[in-house]
């Protein structure tokens, strides 16, 4: 039911972010804020959190849904605070998370004058999934809840409110009605019939699970009944991991460059491959490199992604778990099936055989520690129920195949967008979501020097995060890469890395230095039993191979 209220705008506003369920506010005070932050300030319905730093403040938004699927506001300046917060607006874009970003903007009839902070509104259009600007009081509450539920409609997304500060600031009357979140439009028709023909004759096939699974009301569950059913392979694409508990025999890894050999040699061989919620983008598929099986089931929400990266020969637009659901009852209609591989020890004999090149190769050994051997202890040290953030760097490349995540609330990373400093952030949003649950985050040197000072707000907060860098003195994923010689002759870009434990100390976390597997074990468990946020600082060998190296070997898998 709606009501007419005579109040001031930021009340206006905060009235619909309430009502739309949002109950965390990531924002950094300005002059144009003020009159919201007042708001904030006055209310209790919602919890504030002061970021450091404007480009912090999407990530922390983006880490507290990836961790509990509800939507997060943020606020911020117009121009320099819109445009630190772009990155992360983008990359929630790219992972379809839907953040509420509000902008305490300029005056329209100031626009072209050059007041300060000001930039064209059109600036925003290709970061968010809707740029919308509030031209008159008369237009702000329908404008705004107009812009919440296209956030929290499927597929979703993030949406910038640009609301200049002068209404936030005024009294009038406005509408408040209830915020409706929208459903996704889906092809009624769709494939069905062929697609259960085609999974029905197949012989090798190969479930491949991707954000959409992850986004959709138990998609999960549902992936992993149509690969039970069918005795397939699961891959996963960069957003899918964690669809699939990896400790399941039907997991095979994470597909992209490093895709290890035996994993590869199974995804070659299939015949028939199911790709759930995915749209193809070139860092899981290797720049389209990647086989997707002689035949192609492309179930995804947004019909734009369908024939994007790989044509398909069976398309449905339609949610995962609605897709999947008619894919198990056709399935299980048929009296005659082909006869499959065994596909739940082809994955399992894949991952096994490339764990023992890892340890065949000194990367799981104890001392020098290296990244896969890191990555293993934190695994093994933290409860099955942590949540776990990445930032960005070649650490996550080695995590993507060597950290194994069992649920897709508990493994936090973004896309394809693959921009820097967002795991640190995210950890934050993610601890705020769950402060009774343990919360890690992983991230490279590099990473960690783009949001550092998040460090003082989790101490502001009391977040109880730890942070495990993962410290090689180098930029490694670039002097790494295949290309360094053709550009620079050879030039690592390496560096002296700052003292983090100091930093971190200087901050008031507490902080500890490792160099071996045995080391960090006792310094995850002594981070878990304090109070308080902790930095682990692991001092790991600039020259470890890369995991595309690392994933290049010789496959003894025999795939039938």
């Amino acid at each position: 039911m709606s009501e007419r209220t005579t109040k001031r705008g930021g009340d206006h506003v905060y009235d619909a972010l309430v009502d739309a369920g949002i109950e965390l506010l990531v924002g950094l005070p300005g002059t144009q804020t003020l009159p919201l932050d007042r708001v904030v300030a006055e209310r209790d319905e919602m919890t504030y959190v002061m970021a450091r730093h404007e480009t912090s403040i999407p990530h922390v938004a983006w880490g507290y849904y990836e961790a509990t699927g509800r939507p997060a506001a943020t606020l911020t300046v117009p121009g320099p605070g819109d445009t630190n917060a772009m990155h992360g607006l983008k990359n929630a874009a790219d992972d379809c998370v839907p953040v509420v970003h509000v902008s305490a903007d300029i005056d329209p009839e100031d626009r072209g004058k050059g007041p300060i902070h000001e930039i064209p509104p059109d600036t925003y259009d290709n970061v968010v999934k809707a740029n919308v600007n509030v031209e008159s009081r008369a237009e702000l509450t329908g404008t705004v809840h107009g812009a919440i539920e296209t956030a929290l409609t499927p597929p979703f997304g993030p949406v910038r409110i640009g609301v200049p500060s002068s209404i936030l600031e005024a009294t009038f009357e406005a509408e408040r009605k209830p915020v409706e979140r929208g459903r996704a439009s889906v092809d009624s028709d769709g494939g069905y019939p062929d697609a259960v023909d085609a999974l029905a004759s197949a012989e090798r096939p190969l479930v491949y699970v991707g954000g959409g699974t992850r986004r959709s009301p138990d998609g999960g569950r549902i992936a992993r009944e149509l690969a039970e059913r069918l005795d397939a392979p699961v891959l996963a694409s960069y957003k899918g991991k964690g669809v699939v508990p990896e400790d399941d025999a039907q997991f095979l890894g994470v597909s992209a460059k490093h895709l290890p050999a035996s994993a590869h040699r199974v995804l070659e061989a299939a015949d028939v491959v199911l790709a759930l919620g995915t749209d193809f983008d070139g860092v899981t598929t290797a720049d389209w490199t990647l086989p997707m099986g002689e035949t192609l089931i492309h179930v995804n929400l947004d019909p734009e992604d369908i024939d994007n990266g790989y044509a398909s020969d069976v398309p449905i637009v339609a949610d995962v778990a609605v897709a999947g659901g008619q894919l198990i009852d056709g399935l299980a209609a048929r009296s005659q099936r082909a006869e499959t591989w065994n596909g739940a020890a082809l994955a399992t004999t894949a991952r096994e055989e490339y764990f023992d090149h890892l340890e065949a190769d000194g990367l799981l050994a104890d001392d020098p520690i290296h990244t896969p051997g890191a990555l293993g202890t934190v695994r093994d040290v933290i409860p099955r129920d942590a949540i776990v953030t990445t930032d960005i760097g070649g650490f996550r490349l080695w995590a993507k195949q060597a950290f194994e995540a069992y649920d897709e609330r508990g493994y936090v990373t973004s896309g394809s967008w693959a921009g820097m400093g967002v795991g640190l952030p995210a950890a934050l949003g993610a601890k705020f979501a769950h402060p009774d649950r343990e919360v890690v985050a992983l991230t490279g040197d590099g990473g960690l020097m783009m949001s550092l000072t998040e460090l003082h707000t989790a101490v502001e907060h009391g977040l109880d995060v730890t942070t495990v860098v993962l410290n090689n003195g180098d930029y490694g994923i670039i002097s790494q890469s295949p290309k360094i010689d053709r550009y620079t002759d050879g030039h690592r870009f390496e560096w002296d890395s700052p003292d983090f434990v100091s930093i971190a100390e200087g901050f008031g976390c507490t902080g500890v230095r490792v160099s071996t597997r045995s080391g960090l074990a006792t310094a995850m468990a002594d981070a878990f039993d304090e109070d308080g946020p902790t930095l682990v600082d692991v001092d790991i060998p600039a020259e470890e191979p890369s995991p595309v190296d690392a994933g290049d070997y010789e496959s003894a898998l025999e795939v039938e």
